[in-house]
């Protein structure tokens, strides 16, 4: 069909005759929704449609909801039921039914400030706004997204100069720690999590401090073109002799990296990164998993790489096979490359990487900033996002619905969410230097640990 084509299909199907529906909010109708609701429908198998929960306006605390229908008046409906276009008027649908709705009505106190500031933080930004201004149009807000790169960073600043802050963030779990600390954001222990993944991501000294909204997770990113097809049950072994081919171009990627160390020192026994609050590196499965990189550096199977050299080396086919991250797949399919995913082989566990909503402590809106991130952690918002923005929902419901690839999935379920503790972040940052020591060969592995160890234990006294 011809774009005009589509164009006149679409401005018949807005200005077809229908009864359009009222929204009303204690008893005074606040909207009519017509074919106007149809741009913030989703494509489902039930056709164009839109849940219950997306066209609620949004209020202290709802103390009712009812939905006038042609059947007679309902109530306590699932606020994820499917309002459905169907042949030019809006039905709701119930265990498999649909029934013409009339009108909706909504009771509770009134949100009297109409106005968030959002900051958000690395990818998938411009689908992210997109759902936030989902939100905004269809209750009449006005919610400002920025781009605010190194945005806990930047918080920390905004707090200590008692600048104006943001209503909501976009935080990671090694940020919480020193958020909490400042004083930056709030304890969303009253935020209901049913359903969430990743909450431990999240969970520091004992409370909840940001909503977890989407993850990435480690990858095995292989060229087909010089490597063929990995058997997604695959070993470390597979991997050393899949380098040593000379025809797949090797393996490399930031060995250096302790955040690409971690899966390594679990795969090789160890239980957690942090254990009865205190991080351990002189231990028999950190020695072994270190030994076992430097060796395999040392005879050439793996390449020690960058970040950026192994990206061009991966997209140029001058290495056949990088461990990175899922956040790389829509760059590398811009590109056109014909690549392959793989899990992580046997026995490595791969880290998987949450990333949240957290609400600021001295926010000018806290109930709209809540209703916010219900609506984007909810089950079709998370949906679209991620699809969108080759992310992974942190909702179960939303995750249970895509299409995964095997290797993402496999990830999962043996995946390890990284912790909010402080110690991580005083382990990755000691590890970062010492690894690279030992890769090189200018410190003996034991030798290594021992100075990162003491390190480690002069300074998690005075970690926050």
């Amino acid at each position: 069909m011809k774009l005009r084509e589509l164009t006149v299909l679409l401005w018949l199907l807005l200005n077809l005759p229908c009864l359009s529906f009222e929204v009303l909010l204690n008893d005074e109708s606040i909207r009519s929704w017509d074919g106007s609701l149809l741009q913030y429908c989703y494509d489902l198998p039930q056709g164009k449609a839109i849940p219950l929960l997306e066209i609620l306006p949004p209020v202290v605390e709802r103390d009712g909801c009812f939905l006038e229908t042609e059947r007679g008046r309902l109530s306590d409906v699932p606020m994820d039921s499917l309002l459905v276009w169907e042949e030019g008027d809006w039905f709701l649908h119930l265990e498999g039914e649909g029934v013409k709705i009339l009108s909706v009505a909504v009771y509770g106190e009134p949100i009297d400030n109409d106005y968030l500031q959002v900051w958000l933080d690395w990818e998938g930004i411009t689908a992210l706004k997109e759902s936030i201004q989902r939100f905004s149009s269809i209750n009449g807000l006005r919610i400002e997204t920025r781009e605010v790169p190194k945005a806990s960073s930047k918080l920390v600043s905004v707090v200590r100069a008692r600048g104006e802050v943001p209503d909501v963030i976009m935080v990671q779990s090694s940020d919480i720690s020193r958020l909490v600390y400042e004083e930056a954001i709030q304890s969303l222990d009253y935020i209901p999590v049913q359903g969430l993944s990743g909450l431990s991501s999240f969970n520091y000294e004992g409370r909840s401090w940001a909503i977890p909204f989407y993850f990435d997770c480690q990858l095995v990113f292989y060229n087909r073109g010089l490597v063929g097809e990995i058997d997604p049950g695959w070993t470390l072994e597979d991997l050393e002799n899949l380098s040593k081919d000379p025809g797949s171009g090797g393996a490399g990627w930031n060995i250096y990296s302790a955040y690409w160390f971690i899966p390594f020192q679990l795969g090789f026994g160890k239980r957690d990164l942090i254990e009865d609050g205190r991080v351990t590196v002189l231990d028999g499965p950190t020695q072994e998993a270190l030994g076992y990189l430097v060796e395999r550096v040392d005879d050439g199977t793996f390449r020690a790489l960058e970040r950026d050299p192994m990206v061009t080396l991966f997209a140029s086919g001058k290495v056949g096979i990088i461990l990175s991250g899922s956040y790389m797949i829509e760059q590398f399919e811009r590109i056109g490359m014909d690549f392959g995913l793989a899990p992580y082989p046997e026995p490595l566990r791969p880290v998987l990487d949450y990333k949240g909503l957290a609400i600021t402590r001295k926010t000018r809106n806290p109930i709209l900033a809540r209703r916010l991130i219900e609506f984007l952690t909810s089950k079709y918002v998370q949906a679209s996002f991620c699809k969108a923005s080759y992310k992974i929902p942190s909702r179960r419901e939303a995750l249970d619905g895509m299409e995964l690839n095997f290797a993402i999935s496999s990830s999962l379920e043996r995946g390890y969410p990284l912790p909010a503790d402080p110690l991580y972040e005083l382990y990755k940052d000691t590890m970062w230097k010492l690894i690279r020591l030992a890769i090189s060969d200018r410190l003996g592995v034991r030798e290594v640990l021992e100075k990162g160890q003491k390190i480690i234990d002069e300074n998690s006294g005075g970690v926050q």
